[in-house]
């Protein structure tokens, strides 16, 4: 039987937990986790994204209980093949089929869905303003302008810091909701829920891919943290230990600008970890052959930018 869900409350169109599931999910129905491949552990992932790990657990539970898991006692969760033929795998290929079509012939996908909605007798709707934030300017403008391009809303990008002025005027917010990645969900929720505005977390493409390329690293293998502010260094690391990496000695450089640390640390690491910005001046450098550069802030997760729209939409 499925159980069925309530939301947290009654501005909460979609919980944390169905997040990730349908991120998940998406993530297997598209490929992008081959069967045979296994999943982060509960820990690495409830760490990395700093949600409970009861929350995790309860979404492989429910993904395996769909068929697009199994737990293996002794060796973790393993993608499989979801049996033929049902309708949520026929969806998915369908509206990716309809995208890639859209794409390719030079049609926005906002456009399109107006025009399916107009001849399905629904109205059009307005563009919903919310906000995007994040700890540096580039990320807010380019997560930003991902949203705007892909889904029927107005995106205010703010950094952190921005949004605790923005919130502490006395005129009311125009957004309905606030968006942020994993990364910052924490301290964005502490600063919107008192207003009584939705905090939406999205995941970024490179999260399942970095915890799992670190977790192979062999233990005591130096590890540079690179961020645009100390914000966004701390968030890093904070959840890269979370997710069960303490093996690995990590050293930061809150400040890419700083170039003395910063040439410090990629002297001593093995893999950075950085966002674009970042990886642009370490590329400018002298640095050793053998040094490996992960860049965590490429684009937005479609299965996330996906689920926002339904919330949107409802």
């Amino acid at each position: 039987m499925k159980l069925r869900l309530k939301p947290i409350n009654q501005n909460s169109y979609l919980p944390v937990h169905v997040q990730l599931k349908e991120q998940l999910k998406h993530l297997i129905l598209s490929g992008e986790l081959e069967v045979g491949e296994r999943l982060p552990s509960i820990r690495a992932l409830a760490g990395y994204l700093r949600i409970n790990r009861n929350t995790v657990a309860r979404v492989v539970a429910e993904l395996e209980r769909e068929e697009y898991v199994d737990t293996r006692r002794g060796s973790g969760v393993f993608v499989v093949e979801p049996p033929a033929g049902r309708e949520d795998l026929k969806r998915q290929r369908l509206l990716e089929r309809v995208m890639e079509q859209a794409r390719a012939e030079g049609v926005s996908v906002e456009d399109l869905g107006y025009e399916l909605l107009a001849r399905a007798g629904a109205p059009a709707r307005e563009k919903v303003r919310i906000a995007f934030v994040e700890c540096n300017r580039p990320q807010v403008e380019q997560f930003s302008a991902e949203l705007e391009e892909q889904l029927p809303v107005e995106v205010e990008g703010l950094l952190i810091e921005e949004l605790e002025n923005r919130l502490g005027g006395e005129q009311e917010p125009p957004w309905r909701l606030v968006a942020t990645t994993f990364f910052h969900v924490q301290e964005v929720e502490a600063l919107a829920e008192p207003r009584g505005i939705e905090t939406v977390a999205l995941m970024v493409e490179a999260t399942v891919e970095t915890i799992s390329h670190l977790s192979e690293l062999p233990a005591g293998t130096t590890v540079g943290v690179v961020g645009n502010s100390p914000a966004c260094t701390r968030n890093l690391t904070s959840s890269l230990q979370g997710a069960g990496l303490e093996n690995l000695e990590i050293q930061t450089v809150e400040d890419y600008r700083d170039t003395q640390r910063l040439r410090d640390v990629l002297a001593r690491a093995r893999v950075v970890v950085c966002g674009a910005e970042p990886a642009a001046r370490i590329a400018e450098m002298d640095t050793p052959e053998q040094l490996r550069i992960i860049v965590e802030d490429r684009t937005l997760e479609k299965a996330g930018i996906e689920m926002l729209g339904r919330m949107i939409r409802a």
